[in-house]
Parts: structure tokens; sequence; C-alpha cells
């Protein structure tokens, strides 16, 4: 049986939530291919896949679900290949756009938001998606030797725009194995929090630095004058 050696972990019933669950996944790169690939071995069997990019040479050094044939070919296309690889009974909306105020809707319903994008720009739309429509958010992040973890719940814990600061838009660098560090947690945090398995890291930031091999759980308080918290009425 596929799931057997995860079952006694996390019970028959833990394995049909995550096989009814959908989750989108927002970026297919390094953190997108560790997520994807992960959820998918696990059983989850409902993707959204959003990415506007092709594949570049350039992306190889981490992006571990593309090859050298694929470079220029669509990343949504090659990443529903690589599930469909997984799970041949996986069901996959990929969507070719990078995700934008115009057309974040298009995500749809979903169980689970994971950002595994590598600007902040368009973390703070999708986090005011997530927020509007009550959507759980994994979040991941990765420059250098350094990368961080969090679970948003809206109108619970502190949102994107109260943790991350405004530094604007930068190129990124990474290594494969960073990517692949911060890429499997934030799968280990969608996994607990379908399953109700574990404590995610709701309000609580996980930082690794793997260059002095040091974790550190920080507490995370709302800001407020957070431009998405403070400014719903709901709230």
């Amino acid at each position: 049986m596929r799931y057997q050696r995860q079952i006694p972990i996390l019970g028959e019933e833990g394995q049909r939530k995550l096989e009814n669950s959908k989750i989108a996944v927002i970026g297919s790169g390094g953190l997108g291919c560790n997520v994807i690939t992960h959820l998918a071995s696990a059983g989850v069997k409902e993707f959204v896949i959003a990415d506007g990019g092709s594949v570049e040479v350039s992306d190889l050094n981490r992006q571990f679900i593309y090859t050298d044939e694929d470079v220029k070919g669509k990343k949504t296309e090659r990443a529903t290949e690589w599930v469909k690889r997984i799970n041949p009974r996986a069901i996959i909306k990929a969507i070719d756009r990078s995700v934008d105020a115009d057309n974040i809707d298009m995500i749809g319903e979903c169980d689970i938001i994971m950002d595994c994008l590598d600007n902040r720009s368009s973390r703070m739309i999708l986090n005011r998606y997530a927020f509007d429509n009550g959507i759980k958010v994994v979040h991941g992040g990765v420059e250098s030797m350094f990368g961080q973890v969090t679970v948003v719940v809206p109108r619970e814990t502190p949102c994107l725009e109260c943790i991350l600061p405004n530094t604007g838009d930068k190129e990124i660098h990474s290594l494969s194995p960073m990517v692949g560090i911060i890429g499997a947690t934030q799968a280990m945090e969608a996994v607990k929090i379908l399953t109700g398995t574990g404590s995610a890291l709701a309000g609580k930031l996980l930082t690794i630095d793997a260059a002095d091999n040091s974790y550190r759980v920080l507490d995370m308080k709302k800001r407020d004058d957070c431009g998405c918290c403070s400014s719903c009425s709901k709230f």
C-alpha cells in the first residue's frame, strides 16, 4: 500500500483528509518544486499551480523537477507532468501567469495557499487575497544560506505584511539544499494543518541559518499600522 508507512503517524482519517484537500502552490521555482513533490507524494491529489515563467538554465541548480530538455518550456506544464508521474490520478489546474492584482482570483477556492514566491510585491497581493477569503497561507522564503517559514491564519495571526519588511524586490540567490530544507518544511506544515497532527507554526516564525546551523522559533505580533489587518472592518 502506497501510504502504509505514514498512516500510523497520520491515521486513516488524516490520510483521507490529505487526499481530499486542494492546495494552491504559487510559484514553481525552487520552493515550489519541493512543495509539490512532497505533498503529491504524501497523497494530496488536487493542486492549483501558478507560475508565469519558463525554465531557464540558471534554474537547474535548485529546481530539480526540470532538466536541460525543459529549458524554455513553461514551468507549469513541466510541473504538471511531474506531479502526474508521482500520482497519475492527480487533478491539476495549471495557471501559466504570474500573480498580480488583476488575476489573483484565478486561484479560486482551496484549503491552503503555499507561498513559494521570490518577491515581496507578489506576496502582498497573495496575502490580501488569502486574508479576504479566509485561506491559510504557508509562507517560505530563502536568501543565500538563510530561510524562514511561517503559517498565517487570517484574522488570528499576523499576516505577511505584518511580518515581512518592506525592502523592495531584488534578485534572490540560493542553494539547492537550502530551498530543499525550506520547501520540505513548508510541506510538513501543510500536512500538519490538513490532518490536525502536531503543532503548526501559526503566529510563529521559524528561521534557519545553515551557515552556522542555527534554528530559532520567534513569536510574531500583529502591527497596528498593517495595511492589510488594520484596514479590514471584520478584524
